[in-house]
């Protein structure tokens, strides 16, 4: 049998570069690596078109070259049609194969992705072992509906989802991702900042259930059966986890580690048992000095939790460099509408000040959430107040987004077709999709240019603090870079607002790649 796992060209993330946008597929290589381990005679590649920098032109050409009976692909929703558009091309080229589809979109999308006429089966949830199992029937379809953590059509027509797998209990289990199907050095080969970048993972699942996430859902734990998910951590050990690093480190030359879990640090003993391990091994100097550089989704409680056990100062020791904080809102009823609990404006000042004040060599983001239903102009102008008091080092303000899947896209769908909008390749979590109350969605548009141009004190101050006096060098370079890229899309903004249009269609930030169509 040959598989293989896809990912095709994609538009970037608009503060994304052409020489460093893309961390390696982790999901498509965990896969890889269960399958040809289960499975050793399964023929398994990896092709990932935005590391490899392939185009349209070049993924068919290779296409056509390539013996191909499974075709497995993983999507968001930002980029599902771009995955559609290439199983439509796999299915012209290699009419026999069977397309499997899983990720974070496919899963919540069972209807329109098996009525697309180019995915056969959908696999949900947790990969690994439903993967596997699936191979290992691929050419009896009639035994699909006893395969748990499926969807898919049977002989008459009709959508068939099985109940859903049990997640895996012992994550040390999982054998090691197969990095060795890509060219790891690749991955951040042009990036200053982010150099020698490698994605790792030590956890699945999260501790809360906010309404705009889908990634506690698809790895959290089922209720009934029936759809209802709670929240779930399970993770890796701490030993295991130092040696994904070290490995990573010696073999491939990684020195910086971005973690893809959605929140790294909500189990304090793994954290603990983790840099502990970091700081007495070579992966920090006898001088003291970390050589590998850590990018993370902290939580604020867990910061000011973590401060007060000793752990922080630990994981800052051992290389943490940039913690992502989803402050999300300053408002009680904003954050009940999130779902985001446990995270209230006074514990994200905490946080903020813990990072600033005792470790400075920490870059810290934070995420605001704009366009709740009741949001108006005054409430964007109060959230950005709110940043500037709380003094991060880069704010991204993300539009209310309402993924497939989401207690957001359930909430807001009646509105469907009234003021959000349907196209998905818009979902890059920077285009506004979501009208308000009081605004629309052309008028939401105008958010970007009224919190970055305007004239501001505050944002001067900023400005200053973060590219000329910041004696970080890396802190001082990622600052240019946010601002660069920020300043270009209040531009686009500004000139599309006083160039305009009426019109309730959005525009999309994401950019088009030089490669794309290559």
């Amino acid at each position: 049998m040959n598989l293989l796992l896809l990912r095709p060209p994609r538009y970037l993330w608009p503060f994304n570069s052409d020489a460093s946008a893309f961390w390696p597929p982790l999901g498509l290589l965990c896969i890889a690596a269960a399958a040809r381990r289960e499975l050793p005679d399964t023929q398994v590649e990896v092709w990932d078109c935005p590391g490899n920098r392939w185009g349209w032109r070049t993924l068919e050409r290779k296409l056509a070259a390539a013996q191909i009976d499974v075709l497995g692909m993983g999507e968001e929703a930002v980029s599902a049609h771009e995955a559609l558009r290439a199983a439509r091309l796999v299915k012209r080229l290699h009419p026999q194969c069977t397309v499997v589809a899983g990720g974070v979109y496919f899963p919540y999308a069972i209807e329109e992705t098996l009525g697309s006429g180019c995915v056969d089966v959908i696999v949900r949830g947790e990969g690994e072992d439903t993967f596997v199992e699936l191979l290992c029937h691929m050419d009896d379809t009639g035994s699909w509906g006893a395969i748990p953590g499926i969807a898919f059509r049977d002989a008459a027509g009709h959508v068939v989802v099985t109940p859903p797998r049990r997640l895996i209990a012992d994550l040390d289990t999982l054998p090691w991702p197969a990095y060795d199907l890509i060219d790891l050095q690749r991955y951040g080969r042009g990036s200053r900042n982010h150099r020698a970048l490698v994605s790792i993972e030590h956890s699945r699942g999260c501790v809360d259930s906010c309404s705009f996430c889908i990634l506690w859902k698809h790895m959290g734990q089922s209720v009934n059966g029936n759809g209802d998910v709670r929240p779930h951590v399970r993770t890796k050990s701490a030993a295991r986890s130092f040696d994904e690093v070290f490995r990573l480190y010696r073999d491939y030359g990684r020195r910086t580690f971005g973690w893809v879990d959605p929140t790294f640090n909500a189990l304090p003993a793994w954290s603990d048992e983790w840099a502990e391990r970091m700081l007495a091994s070579e992966l920090v100097s006898p001088g003291g000095e970390p050589r590998t550089l850590h990018t993370a989704w902290l939580r604020a409680d867990g910061i000011v939790r973590d401060e007060r056990l000793g752990i922080l100062e630990k994981l800052a020791r051992a290389g943490l460099r940039q913690a992502v904080i989803g402050l999300e809102r300053d408002d009680a009823a904003g954050l009940a509408a999130l779902g985001k609990h446990h995270n209230g404006a006074e514990i994200c000042r905490e946080a903020i000040a813990i990072l600033r004040e005792k470790y400075p060599q920490v870059y810290i983001i934070g995420t605001l959430i704009f366009g709740l239903p009741g949001d108006t102009w005054a409430d964007l102008g109060r959230l950005m107040a709110w940043q500037d008091r709380l003094g991060p080092d880069y704010c991204l303000i993300m539009p209310l987004t309402p993924n497939p899947g989401t207690v957001t896209a359930r909430t807001l769908a009646p509105l469907r077709g009234h003021g959000i909008d349907g196209d998905l390749a818009h979902y890059n979590f920077h285009t506004p999709v979501c009208a308000t109350e009081a605004l629309d969605l052309p008028a939401l548009r105008g958010m970007y240019w009224r919190t970055l141009l305007r004239p501001s004190w505050r944002r001067v101050s900023w400005a200053l603090r973060t590219t000329v006096l910041e004696r970080d060098a890396r802190k001082r370079r990622v600052s240019l870079s946010l601002l660069r890229h920020s300043t270009s899309i209040a531009t686009e903004c500004l000139l599309g607002t006083l160039l305009q249009t009426k019109s309730a269609q959005t525009d999309c930030y994401s950019r088009r790649p030089a490669w794309y169509d290559t």
